[in-house]
């Protein structure tokens, strides 16, 4: 099996290897299957993510890394979505400086959800929790 790994999924897999947000638990949701003449992690991780497809890793470790702190990001983006939606908690510009250096996905991420959090609360997006709302630190 060859997998076309696309940029944004390499750039993606490589945010999630280098982060130091890898707070949930080492078992939670980390199914590998380790085979030392198995893929590489990158390629269990694209296979995984994209196609739902489980192969035999043979970085098993860098594999559950990847894969907690992805778990971890989504996790952290649900919160601060949650904290954008509730309207007092968090101001776009201090997630802003919380996101600093990370990728301009995450910051579209939070606000993404922080507008669906609130349509599905109060039935409208209010303009602090706008997913089309560009990032503070956009130049």
């Amino acid at each position: 099996m060859k997998l076309k790994i696309t940029k944004r999924a390499r750039a993606e897999f490589e945010f999630y290897r280098t982060t130091q947000l890898d707070m949930i638990g080492v078992d939670v949701g980390v199914e590998i299957k380790s085979a030392p003449d198995g893929f590489t992690a990158i390629e269990c991780w694209y296979a995984r993510d994209t196609h739902g497809k489980h192969l035999p890793c043979k970085e098993p470790e860098l594999l559950a890394k990847v894969t907690r702190s992805k778990q971890s990001v989504n996790l952290q983006v649900r919160l601060w979505a949650e904290d954008i939606a509730d309207g007092m908690l968090l101001q776009k510009s201090e997630l802003a400086g919380y996101l600093a250096g990370w990728p301009d996905w995450v910051f579209r991420a939070v606000m993404e959800q922080a507008a669906k959090i609130s349509m599905e609360s109060i039935g409208f997006v209010p303009g602090f929790a706008r997913a089309d709302a560009p990032c503070p630190t956009d130049h």
